[in-house]
């Protein structure tokens, strides 16, 4: 069925997400609707995140997940999108794909088409937006556990970083970066807190109950691999028999996990892992402090080689300021490993799958100054010729003479995804910003001991202008 409007996403009809504090939101990126050039909050500010009757934002320690599921938030955004309107929850994936960028909207909505009914969704869709509470797509995150303190991320998601916020914060002096990288009263808001899973049988009780109508689960940040309750879903999905058709996807820092868990992936229909890797290299362990590159080496071929043929393995970079213009050298290092099964065709094309880093804005790939933009989109054509030239290396062997050159060159998450990247870049100047980015990396080098004009040489003068 084609789409009932230009601005229809499917998510709102057969998905919801969480929050580490318990928040609930439209989907995992909604929160990067309200970032822009300046923190004039776009939208609204906190757009993407369901609210109740009060406009405070729902949340799993205070509110329930079946009623939130059509709360009046939830309502509005599907009839706007059924009446052809850009809910503000939503304007990250509009503005993506005006940049011409392939947007989580476009690849989720083809995705979930091809595995749900949508004429009986829309059909079952009332008047003023309620849907019946049969979830096909969840995605989890039990608090924020997790062992790296990753240079775009912070206490909101990450218990790594508490030790540092604390020190770091303090030091920083400008405004804007203080702002966005508050952590007033340990991040809680109308009650949240990252314990919401713990001693929530309401939850517990209405998520199983939502087992048999599920398709996906996905697992998130903190870091999923060391959280206990993680373990306690999959082993009920495989106790109730409804593992075996089900998909769960992970984005994951891959540096641990329960000596058991390839065991239990035997058990599901599919697992699609994300690996969260951002570079290669030292400049990997500055993004992704303090993992080690031997580690994460290590972890890409344990995966590789020792996951049944029902697991699917990619890497999930998240492109940022940082090193955007190393991405070309990321695609070359991938393809110079001989993996088996790692963003094999038709994965990224063979190459690496990526998304855009929002938060801190500071850190998005619009803030560069335009003559380094420029230096990468010419590193990028001179790429591209050089892909192309060599475009069967991410082919694996059973697909050799199935896939023409043709197919790969229009391939969505390929050389178009690269040059979509350049486009979004180059579709903003947010460079009024570098000097947030100047103060807040010159910080946390100081307290981590690192450098990032050392570390990223072709970068040194970009607080220059």
């Amino acid at each position: 069925m084609t789409s009932p409007s230009k601005t229809f996403c499917i998510l709102p009809w057969v998905h919801l997400s969480t929050r580490p504090d318990g928040q609930m939101r439209v989907c995992c990126t909604a929160n990067a609707s309200s970032v822009g050039v300046t923190n004039d909050k776009i939208g609204g500010g906190n757009v993407g995140i369901l609210k109740d009757e009060e406009g405070l934002p729902n949340n799993l320690n205070v509110s329930d997940f079946v009623s939130s599921w059509n709360s009046k938030y939830m309502k509005n955004v599907r009839k706007q999108m059924l009446a052809g309107e850009e809910p503000p929850s939503c304007r990250k994936c509009y503005e993506e794909e005006r940049a011409g960028h392939n947007s989580k909207r476009m690849w989720e909505t083809r995705y979930w088409k091809e595995r749900v009914d949508l004429d009986k969704l829309l059909t079952e869709t009332t008047v003023d937006g309620e849907v019946p509470p049969q979830l096909a797509y969840i995605d989890l995150r039990f608090g924020t556990k997790c062992q790296l303190a990753c240079i775009m991320c912070s206490p909101h998601d990450s218990s790594g970083w508490i030790k540092e916020w604390q020190n770091i914060y303090p030091t920083i002096e400008n405004k804007n970066v203080k702002e966005i990288w508050q952590w007033d009263n340990k991040g809680s808001i109308n009650g949240s807190s990252y314990n919401w899973h713990k001693q929530n049988p309401v939850f517990w009780k209405q998520f199983y109950e939502q087992i048999p109508h599920m398709k996906q689960l996905y697992f998130a940040g903190g870091e999923s691999l060391i959280i206990e309750e993680h373990y306690e879903i999959l082993e009920e999905c495989i106790r109730q028999d409804y593992a075996k058709d089900m998909e769960i996807r992970y984005n994951s820092n891959g540096v641990e996990w329960r000596e058991d868990l390839f065991e239990l992936w035997k058990h599901f229909k599919i697992v699609r892992f994300h690996y969260s890797v951002d570079s290669i290299h030292e400049m990997n362990e500055y993004i992704r402090y303090p993992s080690k590159w031997t580690r994460t080496e290590e972890v890409f071929h344990i995966l590789d080689t020792q996951t049944s043929d029902n697991v699917e393995i990619t890497v999930a970079c998240a492109v940022n300021a940082l090193n955007i213009y190393y991405i070309p050298d990321f695609i070359k290092w991938k393809l110079a490993q001989n993996f088996k099964k790692i963003n094999m065709w038709p994965f990224g094309a063979g190459g690496i799958n990526c998304h855009f880093v929002y938060w801190p804005a500071f850190l998005n790939v619009k803030i560069l100054p335009n003559w380094f933009k420029d230096g990468c989109e010419k590193k990028y054509e001179e790429f591209i010729v050089w892909w192309t030239a060599n475009w069967e290396l991410g082919i694996p062997t059973w697909h050799k003479g199935k896939v023409t050159k043709e197919e790969w060159i229009e391939a969505s998450y390929g050389i178009n995804r690269l040059k979509g990247m350049i486009s979004f870049m180059k579709s903003d100047d947010w460079s009024i910003r570098l000097p947030e980015m100047k103060d807040y990396l010159e910080k946390t080098d100081l307290y981590r001991g690192n450098d990032f004009y050392k570390t990223f040489p072709e970068m040194k003068d970009i607080f220059n202008e």
